[in-house]
């Protein structure tokens, strides 16, 4: 982005952390995926037709920390399968070149013919045809390394703003969408983004309406929000006034600890005094339960499954099953 697109916000300081120093400070439309004509082939089978019962009004949630290794996109997968298994249709958006949302669901990206790069990149490629099946309820629109090559591929495209708002074309999110024919409409999209705050992440949230952050209690992940809530800021400014910081989710938590506990007292005591103003995090909370360490949400994405698949009655499928009826209720 350059200063021609992007006007730079007033930081807000937040309350002092455990170890004494301010640890953040920044300053619904319908949502569909425009499918050619028969598009309702194998990779679309499972979950059956997509427009059936579905609600237009799609919610469509950026999750997001520029901090690597904090559970983003087991969050991301878990979530978005728990609300599936609640009958919720639900689309998993990877734009990581890791490509680590896409081997999580038993994808390998070296084995696709389309990904999120020809999507962002090849103007004739739709979202239609690069979108999967899953399970019932669920698809994925899967990631390549070669995502990590956009940003220098679209870097012409910046300064006009063109290149920030790729991924929201390409999935049709429009005032009067679903006029279409082929028209899909899910019931929430949620975007995992890379570790970073950059032009991938920007495209994530100029789709999205709600960004979620999940992160661990620790002081440098509280350090990481502060970048990540100025970058908020400018693409609501910029690109999106429609986007809201929802909440946080707590994950690999161990509320026994002291620090756990400093921390989490901090957030809460952040957001509570943002609440009245018109930050974008106004009305985020804390979501509950926090996801406790388990190791089997480490053990299920080397078998491309999902915990409900792969360990139905362990606590971390227990506590992702919660969240997300904690999720599926929108914050006012």
């Amino acid at each position: 982005m350059t200063d021609s697109t992007v006007e730079q916000p007033v930081p807000v300081e937040a309350p002092a952390s455990a170890a004494g120093k301010a640890v953040v400070r920044a300053k619904p439309q319908a949502a569909v995926v425009a499918l050619p004509a028969g598009a309702a082939d194998h990779r679309m089978e499972p979950g059956g037709d997509a427009d059936a019962g579905a609600n237009p009004q799609a919610r469509r949630i950026a999750m997001i920390n520029q901090k690597g290794g904090v559970g983003k996109t087991t969050t991301t997968v878990n979530i978005g399968a728990a609300l599936a298994r609640m009958g919720h249709r639900v689309l998993l958006v990877d734009m990581d070149p890791q490509a680590h949302l896409t081997l999580h669901l038993g994808l390998h990206p070296e084995e696709l013919e389309l990904s999120a790069y020809e999507l962002m990149t090849d103007v004739t490629v739709t979202a239609g045809q690069v979108v999967r099946a899953v399970s019932d309820n669920l698809w994925v629109l899967p990631a390549s390394v070669d995502l990590a090559g956009v940003e220098a591929e679209l870097a012409p495209k910046m300064i006009t703003g063109q290149a920030q708002r790729i991924l929201a074309k390409k999935l049709a999110i429009q005032d009067g969408a679903g006029a279409a024919t082929n028209a899909r409409p899910f019931d929430h999209i949620f975007i995992d983004c890379p570790p970073s705050l950059g032009l991938l992440a920007i495209n994530a949230m100029t789709l999205a309406n709600e960004v979620i952050i999940p992160m661990q209690a620790h002081f440098l992940a509280l350090q990481g929000v502060s970048q990540l809530l100025e970058t908020v800021s400018l693409v609501r400014q910029s690109f999106n006034d429609q986007l809201r910081v929802s909440g946080i989710v707590l994950c690999m938590h161990e509320k026994q600890t002291l620090l756990a506990g400093e921390v989490l007292a901090d957030i809460e005591t952040f957001l509570r005094e943002a609440h009245g103003t018109n930050l974008p995090w106004a009305g985020a909370r804390v979501y509950q339960p926090a996801i406790r360490r388990n190791i089997k949400l480490a053990e299920c994405p080397s078998f491309g499954q999902t915990v409900f698949d792969y360990a139905p009655d362990c606590r971390g499928a227990a506590d992702y099953m919660n969240l997300a009826k904690s999720i599926a209720i929108p914050t006012p």
